[in-house]
């Protein structure tokens, strides 16, 4: 997984405007009891695109083919500072409470 300095610096902003904003008080909540679900055609729809989305790869097997052969021919090189920038980053995103 890639992790680019813009989507770390998002992270981190999102937490500090969640903790800005004050969070009601759970016994301040009133749910409505008479709302109700009902499946259509449409909704259907969606769980099958989500479903095929699931099974279906994310990556790139050319790319990932490609990495896989520069690898073992010893001809892939990341230099040292993005890989500790990119692990900073990466505790960064993690220690911050959900």
């Amino acid at each position: 997984m890639i992790i680019s300095r813009s989507e770390i610096e998002s992270v981190v902003s999102a937490h500090r405007a969640q903790a800005k904003k004050k969070r009601p008080q759970v016994g301040s909540i009133s749910y409505d009891t008479s709302d109700s679900y009902e499946a259509t055609s449409e909704t259907s729809g969606l769980a099958g695109m989500a479903q095929e989305v699931i099974s279906n790869p994310f990556y790139r097997s050319s790319l990932v083919a490609d990495l896989q052969r520069r690898i073992a021919e010893g001809r892939y090189y990341v230099p040292s500072d993005q890989i500790v920038e990119k692990l900073l980053g990466r505790l960064v995103a993690e220690a911050i409470p959900a």
